[in-house]
């Protein structure tokens, strides 16, 4: 399974967009855009995904027009042919190939009303969305085993039965036999007849427990799974290796009890599992909320009367931003591993992790990792979409590393660094230039110099040999990108940001000595604590900046390390910023 592309129409922000891919399964796979571009519309498209077809808010209708019409198409490869599904307002066929999840901000803004002095005053605030974990909470319906009645009910060899108390307490075992057993087929007369009559070949027999097992499992076990539905459900039990269960003899047993509870439930059989089964989840959801819950504020799963069992949360100002966003991202996170169930999943994830701190984001990641490598285990297909206008290396976490994660950019961005410029980048650390590079090229040095030798030795671009012809060449794009032309150099960008900022704090420097210990300390960043340290105001523009001067001019092997810096320098502050020190 591959997924090449996604198509969308008519979704809050997105008119009609195709965004081409060539995604591989579990792994985390990044996709990057800048805020406004309409991240937070893909995971909409998403989320408004019923069984049967999309079912789109009115707030969120392209130019809130019910005339465009929402579509989502989705094509995939698989064993090598090519295909395609869509969804739009009247059909969803993507819900016959993917199970499908959103995670995204549960913050919603919300006013209240104050009446001071006779005046309505609106008081606003934000609140945590009620996470509902589970819609219905079914019945409180027990089952009624009792051991001693299964023995005496199968005669006079129950003795051999096994106590199989703890099975009717296995929440996950029992909604498997809700949903892969038709007990129905024990009420057929053959099927019963049948039962009946292996029942009394073993009340015939004598001898001790141990005897007339052997004597079961040597002369009577095929009749036992000729049963086809009580060996399946034979079958299913030896797969939860429960303890009181200790062979397939044991098993089939253990089954014949089953069937028994059941016959004596019947329409109440069915709601029992389906009771034990909240329970367990109930019982999960509350110890790793727990255990991820570093506030003082009890934060717990509660029955609601019509809600089912929810999550209701503190009010935003009472816990931090960090202790939000991962308690609800777990909680989250636990609803899509019961959600996602076909062969074929998508989880999406709406950059609700932009704003983690560093330990919440290794959290973040564990879950995400944890979560590829239990549906890769159990030969599913999961593609984790990961939305942010983040830059990549933002992620660049061992969790992540050991899957190789895969970076898409829904957005072209306008320029392309120059291959002379990207091979300077790259020789940069060669020993033969690497310290007159870093003094005369990559930070700014009021004296010119010349290194053609060098150049001509390692292949560079003989153009900028010389130090100041290289600025020149620098500050032309800089121009281009002022000029708001599409042919510029990002990473040239890098480099005139990073030479003005240094050019015009060296020359708020008065003593030449001053001078001169600037230019030989290292790094923009340590240059302007330098200056501070000299008493001299840097505006705060010269260090808001560092988002683009910083980092990038290093190379990374099997790093795109143009088109981050492309995407930052489209934003419009960064572009006034700019147009500030050079103006």
């Amino acid at each position: 399974m591959k997924i090449k592309s996604i198509g969308i129409k008519n979704i809050k922000g997105i008119l009609n967009e195709v965004f081409q891919f060539d995604l591989l399964p579990n792994k985390p796979i990044i996709l990057v855009a800048p805020n406004g571009f309409g991240k937070t519309s893909f995971g909409i498209a998403f989320n408004s995904l019923k069984p049967s077809k999309i079912e789109l808010d009115e707030k969120n209708l392209h130019n809130g027009d019910a005339a465009n019409k929402p579509e989502i198409e989705i094509r995939y490869e698989e064993s090598g042919v090519e295909k395609t599904i869509i969804a739009n307002d009247t059909t969803n066929a993507i819900n016959g190939v993917f199970d499908i999840f959103v995670i995204n901000s549960q913050l919603t803004a919300k006013a209240t009303l104050l009446k001071i002095g006779g005046t309505s005053i609106a008081k606003p605030s934000m609140d945590i969305a009620t996470t509902v974990l589970l819609p219905v909470i079914p019945p409180n319906i027990k089952f009624d085993y009792s051991f001693t009645l299964q023995k005496r009910s199968f005669g006079c060899n129950g003795k051999i039965l096994p106590d199989i108390s703890t099975v009717f307490q296995n929440g996950y075992f029992l909604s498997l036999v809700e949903e892969q057993i038709d007990f129905k087929k024990f009420d057929q007369v053959k099927v019963k007849k049948g039962i009946t009559q292996i029942v009394a070949d073993i009340n015939r027999l004598k001898g001790t427990s141990e005897q007339i097992r052997s004597t079961i499992e040597n002369n009577m076990l095929a009749s036992l799974q000729a049963v086809t539905e009580l060996n399946s459900l034979a079958q299913l039990i030896q797969t939860c290796q429960f303890t009181t269960v200790g062979n397939e003899t044991d098993s089939f047993f253990a089954a014949l009890q089953i069937v028994n509870i059941y016959q004596a439930k019947r329409s109440d059989f069915k709601k029992a599992c389906r009771y034990q089964y909240y329970v367990e989840e109930k019982a999960e959801y509350t110890k790793i909320i727990s255990s991820f819950n570093s506030t003082r504020i009890a934060i717990r799963p509660k029955e609601h009367r019509t809600k089912g069992l929810v999550v209701e949360w503190p009010k935003a100002h009472e816990i931090s931003n960090g202790q939000r966003d991962v308690l609800s991202f777990i909680v989250l996170m636990l609803k899509a591993r019961k959600k996602l169930k076909k062969e074929n999943c998508i989880l999406i994830i709406d950059e609700i992790f932009d704003y983690l701190d560093d330990a919440n984001l290794i959290s973040f990641q564990y879950f995400i990792t944890k979560f590829i490598e239990d549906m890769k285990d159990s030969g599913k297909n999961l593609f984790p979409l990961l939305m942010t206008h983040l830059d990549p290396m933002f992620f660049n976490h061992f969790c992540f590393n050991r899957h190789k994660i895969k970076v898409h950019y829904l957005k072209d961005a306008a320029g392309n660094s120059s291959t002379h410029l990207l091979k300077l980048i790259r020789n940069r650390e060669n020993p033969k230039i690497r310290q007159p590079m870093d003094l005369h090229y990559f930070h700014y040095h009021p004296e010119d110099i010349n290194l053609q030798t060098e150049f001509n030795e390692l292949g560079l671009h003989a153009g900028w040999s010389e130090s100041k012809k290289f600025q020149s060449h620098v500050k032309k794009e800089v121009k281009k990108y002022l000029e708001a032309k599409l042919d510029y150099d990002p990473l040239a960008i890098c480099f005139g940001v990073r030479i003005r900022i240094e050019h015009l704090v060296y020359e708020m420097i008065v003593e030449a000595a001053n001078k001169q210990k600037f230019i030989e300390e290292h790094g923009t960043k340590k240059k302007l604590e330098f200056c501070e340290l000299l008493g001299l105001e840097i505006p705060e523009i010269y260090y808001l900046l560092g988002i683009i001067y910083n980092d990038r001019l290093h190379w990374k092997d099997n790093t795109d390390i143009v088109r981050p810096v492309a995407l930052k320098l489209e934003n419009l502050t960064v572009k006034k910023l700019i147009r500030e020190i050079f103006t």
